[in-house]
Order: C-alpha cells, then structure tokens, then sequence
C-alpha cells in the first residue's frame, strides 16, 4: 500500500472532488433514509409521483434514485403497480456480516497507511458525537453519526472502488440495525467503534483490526438474537 502514493504515504491525497450533489443523489438520500427510519415501512407501496411530490422533485431524478435503491435489494419495482418497499431479511444480513468483515479490515489498512492527521482528527471527532448520541439513546442521531462515521473512513481509505463496494453495504447494515438494534446496546457498539478509532489514529494495525474482531463478534451475536424477536421500530 505504502508504494501507491496516498495521502499518509508523505505525497497529497488525491484531489478533491466533492461537488453540488445531482436532483438524483438528493432524491437518494432522502429516500434512502425514509427507508431506513420505517417512514417508508416494509411492504409499502408507494408511485414515483407521490415520492416526488414529498421530495419536491420530477420524476427523472426519483426514478433513477429508486433504480439504485432496487440494486441494494431497498425496493421492488412493479410495472403499472408502483414501487413494493422490501422487508429486512435477517439471514440475508448475516451474509453481509461475513462479506463485511474482511472489507472492514481491508479500510482499515488504507485508512491506516493513507490517512492523513485531518482525517485521523475528524474520525476520532465523529466517533465522539456517536458515543454522546448513544449515551443519550438518541436513534435518530445514532444512526446520522453512524453514518457520517461510515463515510469518514471509506473516505480516509482514498480508494473509490473501495468506496463504491462499501457505501451500498453501510446502507443495508444501518436499515437492519435500525429496526433491530436496541438502545440499550448504543453505548456497548459506540465503545468499540472508538477503540477501533483509537488504533487507527494510533496506526496501529493490530489494535485496530482487533478492534473490527470485536465488533463483527458483537454484531453477529446482536443479530442472532434477533431471530427471535419482533423489530424494535
């Protein structure tokens, strides 16, 4: 990694892309989100024109946002019928947990050889508002840190194709989580997210891939449970 000549290897990061966010990306999130917080609960069925008109929206950028939402299994779209709002499948994320944890591994790597102190300083800042959000059992803020900490670190890593492969499946961890994940267990999860920040802005490798151990351990017994109990929202 060290030979690629990314930021934290001594040269510059590449250069900063960010730019206006599209009608679509927009429309993306917004609908993403309603997905996630159950504002749009599993088995609804909604039309491109009603979307658009909560969004403010035409329907050229809904409907290509609810083409990326199909390809991460969020929607179903019927012909003359509308858009089916999928139901959260809890073997389906135990497969993503195992498709996860290695690429989990592999951020933390290039966070470790590429990020730079701003991004190592801005990680340890989100982690810290996710611990206050889960102390104060806030779901809604919870899962916005949740969120913004996910984006820090695909984006520290400096690798759009890791970027790509990670942002779809960040999106499927936190609908399921949303619906599954009690607050009592915010505090637990947050812990280990900063002991993973601790050994990335530490660089130290084994600390934090240690760090990730856990948290897949945790993650995996927390789904298991859900097996056997009804969503929590």
């Amino acid at each position: 990694m060290a030979g690629l000549g990314f930021a934290g290897s001594g040269q510059a990061p590449p250069e900063d892309t960010r730019r206006p966010r599209s009608l679509a990306e927009t429309a993306y999130d917004a609908i993403e989100q309603m997905i996630i917080s159950r504002r749009l609960a599993p088995g609804a069925m909604v039309s491109e024109g009603e979307l658009g008109a909560e969004l403010g929206l035409g329907r050229t950028p809904v409907r290509e946002a609810l083409a990326r939402l199909k390809t991460i299994g969020f929607v179903e779209v019927h012909p003359r019928r509308g858009v089916l709002v999928t139901q959260v499948d809890i073997i389906k994320h135990l497969e993503l947990l195992e498709v996860r944890r290695p690429l989990d591994e592999t951020v933390a790597r290039c966070v470790i050889a590429r990020g730079t102190e701003e991004d190592m300083a801005r990680l340890l800042d989100r982690v810290a508002g996710l611990r206050d959000a889960a102390q104060a059992r806030d779901r809604e803020a919870y899962f916005q840190h949740k969120r913004a900490l996910h984006e820090g670190l695909v984006g520290a890593a400096y690798n759009p194709t890791l970027t790509g492969t990670m942002t779809p499946l960040h999106a499927q961890s936190r609908r399921f989580w949303y619906t599954y994940e009690p607050t009592a267990s915010f505090v637990d999860c947050a812990g280990i997210h900063a002991d993973i920040l601790s050994g990335l802005a530490a660089r130290d490798e084994a600390a934090a891939l240690a760090g990730i151990g856990a948290l897949f351990d945790f993650l995996d017994r927390m789904t298991r449970r859900a097996l056997d109990r009804r969503p929590l929202v």
